[in-house]
């Protein structure tokens, strides 16, 4: 396993670009009333996680909107009258599952199934225990807070450790050594 131990200008940046774009999305969030803006954390979190070899924006922006598909058609089912609600909901969860591990595994390959169910599972966790009032403006802001999560949060922050690199660069080990022969080209 490897093991990445970071610097103390990575620790910095990363933590002032976090605490920076986390300001602004507070100052964005409010002034448009998302209520739900703790979600942009959860998947900002979810993106910055992944495997490096799997990031990839678009793909998991398509796996967030198929997890909000999936909790519209979960929600939907939910509200069928009549049904033995342990035994429903249970089989409605395995079998959407289920099929949604199938599209995924066939004929949606560009999705990324974690961040599907990640998706799908704030949907729910969202929708069961609070009234909604108005679903287009629901699903227009979870999907939102969802994007500035990867796209704000997420790049913002990355974006300014990137600025903060090319400002204070790192010094190179070889520089610094004056037996050292290789040249080193600073740009």
């Amino acid at each position: 396993m490897k093991q990445y131990i970071a610097s103390g200008k990575e620790v910095t940046y990363s933590a002032l670009g976090i605490g920076i774009f986390t300001f602004f999305y507070g100052l964005i969030s409010g002034s448009l009333a998302f209520w739900m803006a703790p979600v942009a954390f959860i998947t900002s979190a979810f993106y910055a996680g992944m495997d490096e070899s799997k990031k990839n924006p678009w793909n998991v922006s398509l796996s967030f909107g198929m997890g909000i598909i999936w909790g519209l058609i979960a929600y939907n089912l939910f509200q069928i009258p009549n049904m033995n609600m342990l035994w429903w909901t249970s089989s409605v969860f395995g079998i959407m599952a289920l099929i949604a591990i199938l599209l995924q595994g066939t004929v949606l390959k560009a999705t990324f199934i974690p961040a599907w169910l990640l998706a799908w599972g704030t949907f729910m966790e969202i929708s069961l225990n609070i009234k909604i009032n108005n679903w287009y403006v629901f699903v227009l802001q979870l999907a939102c807070c969802m994007l500035l999560g990867v796209f704000f949060l997420d790049y913002g922050s990355d974006f300014f450790k990137a600025v903060m690199y090319r400002w204070f660069p790192e010094k190179d080990k070889d520089q610094s050594d004056p037996k050292s022969n290789k040249k080193v080209k600073i740009d």
